[in-house]
């Protein structure tokens, strides 16, 4: 890491900083080009023209930074940021980077008005570079250490992750304990303890690493794969005691669907999925793709989807009510356009939803046993294919995005994190991969859904290594990838665009499988090859951008204390309104034979394949589900879950106790658990949602002649 100093004449902090950094360089005040480098820091002490001499009165006026600014080595420090090179300024630099306007608030005088000089307990984290909190003493050198900035613009730094470093013991005035920031990009950070002077030089030498790496590929990869919605791994633990196993049961947990046999050389995949932060952020498409992504979970297993489901949960207050209608018109547009009936599901509301609304979508699929495809690459030399819409900025850090908390309901920050959804294209999308897995042209097929490429790319080697014990990995080729205009290298790699799918296949079906895509008029191209090099490798042409064992994405485990979580004592408002079911088509599909429109919380289709009724029943719990079952006379199959929590620090207690007692009913009953999904940081201000649980159950029975 090659790191610029500024050097002010005065400053007492000049060599501490150069000697902290091994590949370190001075730029003189006076110097305005901006030099090769991957992190410039303006050091502490006493700088230029703080103190400024009087020979009127022989007296000295203390201004700290406000000399400094005019000198021609501003320049540099304003070219850096245009560049996005990191700039950290410690002290009297933090001062300088506040005069420049690069980061919000001021500085004051101490609560104390005289130089305070000690080491002092401070918590330093950052979400989002995925620093975890930990606490550190370092030292403090100030008179003007005191930050303060106005109740709106504290609620906006804390919504963007702008505060970093906070005073444990130390007490100066700041306003809540600040005592570092950055700016809202997090290229720009500012402190008053000095980490040159500290102790922990190795941890903070990794932290000014974790700085310079917001640009590099590297970054993004780890950052994506570490999170908690792509890893789960917070709650893994918990989730592989489930109980998954059973007699009909063809794939549990851990591929895109479960599948269950039903007979007759049939089958049914069903899947779930939370959508959750979206719909608040863009209600339209928020709802939208959360139908369209699930929908290709359950035809990349091969399965035509022949139903949805969605499950509601908002607030009381007039936002909420502004959302309401643009969330149905999401999920009804695009179930409508692409032609799958939404047969169920249900409307609750309560105030704990108010900044945090939830939609859970369910999708049911009929599969012939034969046609069933996995997730999987298995050999080296395999295509990995792209097909589907071109890769755009949308989405980019969805994922990210999911295993965050909002703060301050602010949310016009992250609209660029929400996807925008294309039903007729999905259709072709399907009709292309039913003829593909028809003429059993594919050894795989994902959806590239959270995380974009880098995750779909990942799982199926993944997974492929998991089930043949083979040194697999792959090579990537961002070039090869179908886009919108020029976008960043690691853009490519995790958008979240929509109506994308990834294509295993040996090279001897290449064509076929490329006349089933100019038939249906779609983009694509070989953007990968699975190899034995057990490395995931991305090349832009022939440079060689990224390579990491595969074993480095077993990123460590969340071990969150199950404290218990504060009671909530309102109860859910169930919302009954038919007009709003009026909007999904329900009978698309001529398979419904008892819709959403009738009372229950279940419904009935037609499987003429196998002249049998698929019934399915909801609630918040099993008994509910269960009860329903036994009312329709039919033998259960399976059962998937929905398990929407708060932040983990104080939601783990609650949904630990959930999951166990759920897994119980599932084992007393013997009906397995095929698939779910988990949500976690559904919090604003750092108040957490009730825990949700939302269940599906599917069960067989006899058509009554």
């Amino acid at each position: 890491m090659k790191v610029g100093i500024i050097r002010y004449p005065g400053s007492n902090c000049d060599y501490d900083t150069l000697n902290f950094f091994e590949d370190s360089f001075f730029i003189w005040h006076k110097e305005t080009e901006c030099p090769n480098m991957d992190l410039l820091v303006i050091p502490g002490g006493f700088a230029f023209g703080d103190r400024v001499y009087s020979k009127a009165t022989g007296n000295y006026t203390i201004l700290p930074g406000e000399q400094a600014i005019q000198s021609p080595v501003t320049k540099v420090i304003l070219e850096a940021y245009k560049k996005q090179i990191p700039i950290i300024g410690i002290c009297n630099g933090f001062q300088i980077l506040i005069k420049l306007k690069l980061l919000p608030g001021m500085l004051l005088k101490n609560a104390i008005d005289k130089f305070d000089s000690h080491t002092v307990k401070c918590v330093i984290q950052n979400k989002h570079l995925n620093i975890e909190e930990k606490e550190l003493d370092i030292p403090t050198a100030n008179q003007f250490g005191r930050y303060y900035a106005s109740d709106e613009t504290l609620i906006n730094m804390e919504s963007n992750n702008q505060i970093f470093l906070k005073y444990k013991t130390y007490n100066n005035g700041s306003s809540r304990s600040i005592a570092g920031i950055c700016n809202k990009e997090h290229t720009v950070f500012g402190m008053m303890p000095h980490p040159e002077r500290s102790s922990n030089k190795q941890y903070f030498t990794w932290f000014f690493n974790k700085l310079t790496q917001k640009k590099d590929i590297k970054y993004h990869i780890n950052n994506i794969m570490a999170s908690e919605h792509v890893s789960y791994k917070s709650t893994a633990k918990y989730l592989s005691k489930l109980y998954t196993t059973g007699n009909n049961v063809i794939q549990g947990p851990g591929e895109n669907a479960g599948i269950v046999d039903i007979g007759d050389g049939y089958a049914i995949a069903i899947r779930i999925e939370s959508h959750n932060h979206p719909i608040f952020i863009d209600p339209y498409n928020g709802a939208a793709t959360g139908v369209g992504g699930i929908l290709r979970d359950i035809f990349t297993m091969g399965a035509r989807p022949i139903a949805l489901l969605d499950f509601l949960r908002f607030g009381n207050d007039d936002y909420n009510e502004q959302l309401i209608p643009e969330v149905i018109n999401g999920i009804s547009d695009y179930g409508n356009c692409i032609g799958i009936p939404n047969i169920g599901g249900d409307f609750y509301k309560d105030d704990t939803y108010n900044y945090n609304p939830l939609l859970n979508v369910a999708c049911i699929g009929l599969v012939k046993r034969e046609n069933i495809v996995y997730g999987n690459a298995l050999n080296e030399g395999s295509l990995l294919i792209y097909v589907g819409s071109k890769t755009g900025n949308e989405g980019v850090g969805g994922a990210d995005m999911a295993s965050q908390s909002f703060v301050g309901g602010d949310t016009a920050k992250l609209k660029d994190n929400i996807q925008t959804g294309d039903p007729f294209l999905e259709k072709l999308l399907l009709e292309a991969c039913q003829e593909i897995t028809d003429r059993k042209l594919a050894e795989g097929m994902q959806d590239m859904g959270a995380g974009g490429i880098l995750c779909s790319t990942v799982e199926v080697i993944s997974r492929g290594r998991k089930k043949t014990h083979k040194n697999l990995g792959c090579n990537i080729y961002l070039d090869k990838i179908p886009t919108k205009g020029e976008l960043k290298h690691s853009s490519k790699l995790i958008s979240e665009s929509q109506e994308r799918m990834l294509i295993i296949a040996k090279e001897s079906n290449k064509a076929e499988i490329f006349e089933v895509f100019k038939k249906w008029d779609l983009e694509y191209d070989i953007i990968g090859i699975s190899d034995d090099t057990g490395n995931y490798s991305v090349y832009n042409g022939k440079n060689l951008l990224f390579e990491q064992s595969f074993d480095a994405f077993d990123y460590p485990k969340e071990n969150w204390e199950e404290v218990e979580f504060p009671p909530q004592f309102s109860e859910l408002k169930k919302i009954k309104d038919t007009d709003l079911w009026k909007e999904y088509d329900s009978t698309i599909g001529c398979r419904t034979i008892k819709g959403p429109l009738k009372p229950g919380s279940y419904s009935i289709l037609d499987i003429p394949e196998v002249n049998k009724h698929l019934v399915v029943t909801w609630g918040k719990n099993f008994d509910e589900c269960y009860s329903e079952m036994e009312n329709q006379a039919a033998k259960p199959l399976g059962i998937i879950n929905c398990l929407n929590f708060g932040h983990p620090k104080d939601s783990m207690g609650e949904f630990a106790r959930l999951v166990d007692e759920f897994n119980q009913k599932c084992l007393n009953h013997k009906i397995p658990v095929l698939g779910g999904n988990v949500s976690l940081y559904n919090a604003t201000n750092d108040v957490s949602i009730k825990p949700t649980i939302v269940l599906v159950m599917i069960g067989l029975k006899d058509k009554v002649v």
